[in-house]
């Protein structure tokens, strides 16, 4: 005769227990879970403002994706690391006055390094707001020399010791 489970007369019977040992598992943990167990998330989004960090490569494409180190004032741990987005963008906000070093790298040999100085954190308000401030601060790393202007010397150059060589060698000849 198979076993049942018995709710007459002081609960379930013991044989349901033995027979279905998986289910009332469950159900005890089902029963005793608490929200004590797990966590829970909660989040806003704001309008605030901050330092954008835009990086390219010299021919204008955006260093899509690159790896993005941030690092405080007299620091060597990283404040921050991150990836840029598709156009090349990444925002942060300094906590802190004083030099901060930013370096982006692609991965395949291509280093960015830029340098921004926070002044005393004058353009925020008590809660953290960015008050409006036309002449900011800006960071940019040094003015390279255009592509286009590297190859058109380095023609230049090409064409001039080859023409130095061409006469040379007709001197040479005409003697």
């Amino acid at each position: 005769m198979p076993a049942k489970a018995s709710l007459s007369g002081g609960g379930i019977g013991r044989e349901a227990i033995v027979k279905y040992p998986l289910f009332f598992l469950f159900l005890i943990v089902l029963l005793t879970a608490s929200p004590a167990w797990g966590h829970g998330t909660e989040g806003m989004l704001s309008k605030k403002t901050g330092i954008l960090i835009t990086a390219a490569y010299d021919d204008g494409e955006p260093m899509s994706y690159a790896e993005v180190e941030i690092t405080g004032p007299d620091s060597t741990v990283p404040f921050q690391k991150g990836r840029t987005d598709r156009n090349g963008n990444f925002m942060f906000r300094p906590d802190v006055s004083g030099r901060w070093h930013v370096v982006v790298n692609d991965g395949i040999g291509h280093r960015l390094a830029l340098e921004y100085q926070e002044e005393d954190n004058k353009d925020l308000d008590k809660n953290g707001n960015t008050v409006e401030n036309p002449a900011g601060p800006q960071a940019t790393a040094a003015p390279r020399f255009p592509r286009m202007w590297g190859a058109v010397t380095g023609l230049s150059i090409i064409f001039g010791l080859c023409s130095c060589l061409w006469a040379w060698k007709r001197k040479c000849y005409n003697r």
